[in-house]
């Protein structure tokens, strides 16, 4: 009876699921500040945090919950590869790599030949450590996926504190980075900026700032449009009493979060005009058309909200001087075939290790023997494809079964948003809003990663995940159609 009291009490004095819901909102608002966690030892941290914080929130709860609710197919390959990238990582004996990876076990007779050693064991990786704190990270990711639609299916409401908490991110970022363009010399926190000129955000690579302002601005316009729903019942009431009053009434009782997410997602859009990167640019008016094209609104508001953007976009874009940009699209056919030529002149890399890969956080350091044609001292740590980076790194078996699950998930998805957008059933209003916008926003995020390494920086990581968990909320939330 005793520890069933005290349970109780510690649940009032605590609120376990208030202390896991502020746990969440804490990793989503800080994870972008330093650098986007891309150090190790601030991934760390937060791992830490994620594992401890949120993984002991889930077994406090595991009694409560309702497994039925749960996918769990969906779950298996994630997992699958997470011990794939642990078993990398592990040494095993030479004999076993050089059946598996024969070029791998030939540089570790090379190293025993040159430095006089006997190694007799090795691991599939050339980066074990590597890809063993990446393995950590991504279950932790995997976790904090569970323990979001978890808090998520308990308490609606949190879904607007999300939108407040990503929208707030953004504005930050994207004012941080506007200011960079307006003062260079400004740089990134204690760090002087390499790109003068260009938006940076708190975040080292340009592009990964353009990718992580990409997952936010939609979700900002989401939630302006779910608080100019007020609006639209407001002039409905009063259309019929006053023609003319109708539009004053309305805008004297408009919701103020209303101008103030929609500023927020022009600022975010504007700083990805100045992050000057083109991949980031071009993704951005692919969300354009995707978000017109998924999102259960009127063609009305779709278009106004667009023209509201271009205006926006060519006001300020204008003062702050739009020709830097034009010119940045002016050597694109330079930066591409240089793109393509460390596309190619990696494949090697990929043929060579086909079956087993080299191990996550590896390219760096084979680049240098394979990638041939380019200055003596230029070192490429990435492929700038995250796509042929991860087949190289965990093989092609591994990358065509993450593939497959991935492009299934895809059009699942795809197809029951579609659906769902039919209904107008006011509970699921919220729910299809957020859930299309974070659609569009996954699917700009995975066409960035065929030009950059997006993927590859924690807070982007993060942020993809909580866009899989609210596409996953409103898919559960939603019931689809009835059939006549």
């Amino acid at each position: 009876m005793l520890p069933v009291v005290s349970l109780q009490l510690i649940n009032r004095l605590l609120q376990p699921e208030k202390l896991a819901q502020s746990l969440v909102f804490f990793l989503l608002a800080t994870l972008p500040l330093i650098f986007g966690a891309v150090h190790p030892i601030v991934q760390g941290v937060y791992t830490l945090l994620i594992l401890v914080g949120l993984g002991g929130w889930m077994l406090y709860v595991l009694p409560e919950l309702s497994w039925k609710d749960w996918s769990w197919y969906w779950l298996i390959v994630p997992l699958v590869l997470i011990v794939y990238i642990i078993l990398q990582s592990l040494p095993l004996p030479l004999s076993v790599v050089e059946l598996l990876s024969p070029v791998r076990a030939t540089r570790i007779t090379m190293v025993n030949t040159l430095a006089q050693t006997s190694l007799t064991t090795a691991s599939l990786s050339d980066n074990g450590i590597a890809g063993l704190r990446e393995a950590i990270f991504v279950f932790s990711l995997l976790l904090y996926y569970i323990v979001l639609t978890t808090l998520l299916r308990r308490n609606k409401k949190m879904v607007s504190g999300l939108l407040y908490v990503i929208a707030g991110v953004g504005l930050f970022e994207g004012i941080y980075g506007l200011l960079q363009v307006m003062n260079p010399p400004m740089g990134i926190l204690w760090l002087p900026v390499t790109s003068k000129g260009a938006a940076h955000g708190t975040i080292i690579y340009k592009n990964q700032y353009a990718s992580l302002l990409n997952m936010c601005w939609p979700l900002a316009l989401a939630g302006g449009i779910l608080f100019l729903d007020s609006l639209k019942d407001i002039v409905k009431e009063k259309a019929r009493k006053s023609t003319f009053k109708t539009l004053f009434l309305a805008l004297s009782q408009l919701n103020i979060q209303v101008p103030l997410f929609f500023f927020a997602a022009g600022i975010m859009i504007l700083a990805v005009v100045f992050s000057f990167s083109r991949g980031g640019i071009l993704t951005m008016l692919l969300l354009i058309v995707f978000l017109n094209i998924f999102m259960p609104c009127s063609r009305k508001i779709k278009l106004l909200l667009t023209l509201l953007l271009i205006l926006f976009l060519a006001g300020y874009g204008s003062m702050l001087g739009i020709d830097g940009v034009i010119n940045r699209f002016s050597t694109i056919d330079d930066s591409g075939l240089n793109r393509f030529h460390i596309y190619f002149s990696s494949l090697p890399m990929l043929f060579d290790h086909w079956l087993t890969g080299i191990g996550l956080g590896s390219f760096k350091l084979l680049s240098g023997v394979y990638l041939k044609g380019f200055p003596e001292n230029l070192l490429f740590d990435r492929v700038h494809n995250d796509y042929i980076e991860l087949a190289i790194e965990i093989g092609l078996p591994m990358v065509l079964l993450f593939l497959v699950w991935l492009l299934s998930g895809i059009l699942v998805a795809g197809k029951k948003l579609v659906q769902k957008s039919r209904i107008i059933h006011e509970e699921c209003r919220v729910s299809m809003l957020v859930g299309s916008a974070a659609f569009c926003s996954l699917i700009g995020f995975l066409i960035h990663g065929l030009v950059d390494f997006g993927w590859r920086l924690p807070a982007n990581a993060l942020y993809a995940v909580t866009l899989v968990a609210l596409i996953s909320y409103a898919l559960k939330d939603s019931p689809l159609p009835a059939k006549d």
